[in-house]
């Protein structure tokens, strides 16, 4: 749906919310990520917009370790 180019002097992390910015409505849509977008404020964002996520989990995250 949305495609950003990545500058050289930043990453994935810093382009997540001006992605989505791009999509005038998200509610109910399913936005998929990698483990790099394992952030609370990025799960936080996608909420607030109504939208639901997933994302891939590694075993070195401590935070999000299933219970």
């Amino acid at each position: 749906m949305a495609q950003l180019d990545v500058g050289e002097k930043t990453n994935e992390i810093t382009c997540f919310q001006p992605l989505p910015d791009t999509i005038a409505d998200l509610a109910g849509a399913v936005v998929t990520s990698d483990a790099m977008h394992t952030q609370r404020e990025h799960a936080d964002y996608l909420l607030a917009r109504g939208a639901h996520y997933m994302v891939i989990v590694k075993a070195t995250r401590r935070s999000c370790t299933a219970s």
